[in-house]
């Protein structure tokens, strides 16, 4: 039985769904293009192959993503090191298995960052507002990245790129 039932999305929630796809899909193809072409590359795919006719509407995403990948607050996410869409899967020491795609995972010799875009949310004033539904998935992530890479810190954060803003969610 169906308790908790939503009505349809609205055009809105249609619209700034398939907006978050195209910038999700941007930050993963734009951080290893050079600076110089991003642009060019980021117009180019939402013309070709998110078949976004309007020139207007390509440009105000190609920027948004841009703002957020060409913040120097955010260059480590976006380094060429850094992989994204990261399938990651472990089994945790009570028996539960995590299995997923993240957003951007760094890997260093002591520490591991997962972060996960959130493109269309509201901003949270604070960690404390963050909705408990990403913080337990971040939380699950975090898990099995400890399972994964034993003996190194872990730190999982949740970009707004509405902001942009980073927040970094405690254990």
């Amino acid at each position: 039985v169906d308790r908790d039932s939503q009505p349809p999305p609205s055009p809105a929630m249609r619209a700034a769904a398939e907006r978050g796809i195209w910038l999700h899909a941007l930050f993963e193809r734009l951080p290893s293009v050079a600076p110089s072409q991003r642009r060019a590359t980021a117009l180019s795919w939402l013309e070709r192959s998110a078949g976004i006719v309007d020139a207007a509407r390509r440009e105000e995403i190609a920027l948004a993503a841009l703002g957020v990948i060409e913040d120097p607050a955010y260059a480590e996410l976006f380094a060429p090191d850094g992989l994204a869409e990261a399938p990651i899967a472990a089994t945790l020491p009570d028996g539960r298995v995590v299995a997923g795609t993240v957003d951007r995972l760094i890997v260093r010799d002591d520490v591991v960052r997962v972060v996960d875009f959130k493109t269309g949310r509201a901003l949270p004033a604070a960690e404390a507002d963050v909705p408990t539904y990403h913080r337990t998935q971040m939380e699950a992530y975090a898990k099995a990245l400890g399972v994964i890479f034993p003996g190194r810190r872990i730190e999982a954060s949740l970009l707004y790129t509405s902001g942009p803003r980073l927040i970094e969610l405690g254990g």
